[in-house]
């Protein structure tokens, strides 16, 4: 058995993220007053570390002059990483093109998009929304009155897919980062689903329809040939919600609750815990890590696992429910295996990382890390498209603290990456924004 232990202790830090074995309950986010009725629907982190949290139905009012009263609306929160309010939330309305919507429909999804905006499904519409002003960028309806999942992101190529939540109401569409229609992924889906997610270079899907009881592989040999079914995971998963880890190396997935109860997927005997996130290494198929929600209501059916979403140092987990109950609908979870010292470096399994001005760089930024061990080390940056713009770093170095400065300016402006390995093992993946 010591023998097992250590070998799994092994392989998970060999899988490149910091696999905990029990992510640690913080209490409600950003505190027991953020409830709603209808229970969340969407949670999102964007580069900051700003939390957007969207219910389901309507939490406040916007005055419509047309109508000469208020009409009862859909809100997007923003928090900042301590719990205060964003200076632009709560979002009631969104501008894209000089025409501005009240949201006034139902909550859908949120995701975070290549370039670090927000994703925000509301009904059969979704909005681009910038992460740093809450301002609209685009806007899109994939087919007019077809309620839509949670959007997925193709983090190399920036292209965006939809899907619907009711089986056969449209296709998997596949738009490009601005929106623009590129064609049909899967014609007819299966299965009543609130969420999906698809491979960085959006050559993969994973479909979620939850009342399938398991989660169906798609795959195209490139993105000029068409998706066909190629495998079934997460079997004895109704899942709700999904979300990659930061560096896009597991794929975490709900796995079901007491009103869709996990462990019915046809001639599997499966024992998955109810209203549990379940992280899968996508290289070797393992189930690496768990997140339990916390009930508030034991055996509750209307808190079903409906978000999940990750701080860019993969330190904190956010997860929110749905449901017909006035409960604290986002809780907080920090991983054990990722902290901050007393100088602001991050740390994880022994690496630290931090930089001088976290966002966004200037001329006189330098990169932060100390190395438990001597190692093969490589820093680059890496533009949103997957494609290396600057090589810090590539050769051995020593066990110590480091610092590497790096002139901003070299690059045009937009948000890029940067990335540390050390022995082929990835430490650290950063959004950074240059100006």
């Amino acid at each position: 058995m010591k023998k097992l232990l250590t070998t799994l202790s092994l392989l998970i830090l060999l899988a490149g993220t910091a696999f905990s074995q029990g992510w640690i309950y913080e209490g409600a986010f950003p505190d027991t007053n953020r409830k709603g009725g209808s229970g969340g629907h969407g949670i999102a982190v964007d580069p900051d570390g700003k939390v957007w949290i969207q219910h389901f139905g309507a939490t406040d009012s916007l005055f419509i002059p047309d109508s000469g009263r208020y009409l009862p609306v859909r809100v997007l929160y923003v928090y900042n990483p301590d719990g205060t309010p964003a200076s632009f939330s709560p979002i009631k309305s969104i501008t894209v093109g000089g025409v501005t919507d009240p949201l006034f429909n139902s909550g859908r999804g949120l995701r975070l998009a290549h370039d670090g905006h927000i994703l925000a499904s509301f009904f059969d519409a979704l909005y681009k929304v910038n992460y740093q002003t809450g301002e609209g960028i685009a806007k899109v309806i994939p087919v007019v009155n077809a309620t839509l999942t949670a959007a997925a992101v193709a983090t190399q190529t920036g292209n965006v897919f939809t899907a619907p939540v009711i089986p056969g109401a449209m296709p998997i569409k596949e738009f490009s980062s601005d929106f623009t229609f590129l064609g049909n992924s899967v014609d007819t889906t299966v299965g009543f689903s609130r969420a999906f997610e698809v491979s960085a270079d959006g050559n993969t899907i994973y479909w979620a329809g939850y009342t399938n009881h398991c989660v169906v592989v798609y795959n195209r040999a490139s993105e000029f040939d068409p998706f066909a079914v190629v495998d079934t995971i997460f079997k004895g998963f109704d899942s709700e919600s999904f979300c990659w880890s930061p560096n896009g190396e597991i794929l975490w997935a709900s796995s079901g609750s007491y009103n869709d109860m996990p462990n019915r997927y046809p001639g599997a005997t499966t024992y998955w815990d109810v209203a549990t996130w379940y992280g899968r290494n996508m290289t070797t198929g393992e189930i690496v890590d768990s997140i339990k929600w916390q009930f508030n209501v034991p055996q509750n059916p209307n808190e079903r696992p409906r978000g999940i979403a990750f701080s860019p140092d993969y330190r904190y987990a956010y997860v929110t429910c749905f449901g017909a109950s006035n409960y604290p609908i986002v809780q907080k979870f920090r991983n054990p295996n990722v902290s901050v010292d007393d100088n602001g470096l991050t740390v994880i399994d022994g690496y630290k990382l931090s930089q001088n001005y976290p966002n966004p760089f200037n001329p006189t930024t330098s990169i932060n890390f100390e190395l438990p061990k001597n190692g093969y080390t490589t820093l680059k940056i890496y533009d949103m498209l997957g494609n290396e713009v600057a090589t810090l770093i590539d050769k051995e170095m020593t066990a110590g603290q480091h610092t590497v400065k790096f002139n901003a300016q070299n690059l045009a402006s937009g948000t890029y990456l940067y990335q540390l390995n050390v022995n082929g093992v990835r430490i650290s993946n950063k959004m950074i924004l240059m100006k």
